[in-house]
């Protein structure tokens, strides 16, 4: 199979692989970097310092930081690299390059990717979004009704964050279906 055997995306696809990876690199990564360098924009700022340096909501365990990185920092940043993976694997799903390894890759320029290569993380993203997202009509009623400063951020996190994870969780599993029946009709 090379590129020429798996036809092109259907418009919808290209559509959803795009919100795929708008949402988690332009929506997600940018509300998150000020948070990751102590920044508390868009949050409560009277908890925020609390919570970054691992003092308050879920972050106690790590009083000291995490590899000499604040434990708020540290966990931003993993949930920050995670997004533009998905983003990066949600665009691969409408490229070339989600079908053929590009060039410039060492041993694999060049040679097509396994379809269950980037199907594998799709699923099982997908699946987790899906499944999150399906708890929230519950979740975020009680979570605003109960913010409170002492957390830093809940009304952010339903105002902004929710949207984004909500057009992503309808954009993956969209992408991922097109790129699976794509490259099974070049297999058949």
């Amino acid at each position: 199979m090379n590129t020429v055997d798996v036809p092109d995306p259907p418009r919808w696809a290209r559509i959803a692989g795009t919100v795929g990876w708008i949402a988690p690199i332009l929506g997600f990564v940018p509300l998150h970097l000020p948070w990751i360098f102590g920044i508390p924009f868009l949050a409560h700022a009277e908890s925020f310092d609390a919570w970054y340096h691992g003092r308050s909501n879920g972050t106690e365990d790590y009083p000291d930081g995490i590899l000499g990185i604040p434990a708020g920092a540290f966990y931003l940043s993993l949930l920050t690299v995670l997004a533009i993976l998905g983003g990066i694997l949600s665009l691969g799903l409408i490229r070339p390059w989600g079908l053929t390894y590009p060039r410039w890759i060492p041993l694999l320029g060049g040679r097509r990717v396994p379809a269950w290569f980037p199907l594998t993380p799709t699923v099982l993203g997908s699946a987790l979004m899906v499944v999150y997202a399906l708890t929230l009509p519950v979740r975020i009623p009680q979570a605003i009704a109960d913010a409170s400063p002492a957390d830093p951020f809940t009304i952010t996190g339903a105002l902004i964050g929710l949207p984004i994870l909500l057009a992503w969780t309808v954009a993956l599993p969209a992408a991922g279906w097109s790129y699976f029946r794509r490259t099974r009709r070049a297999h058949a």
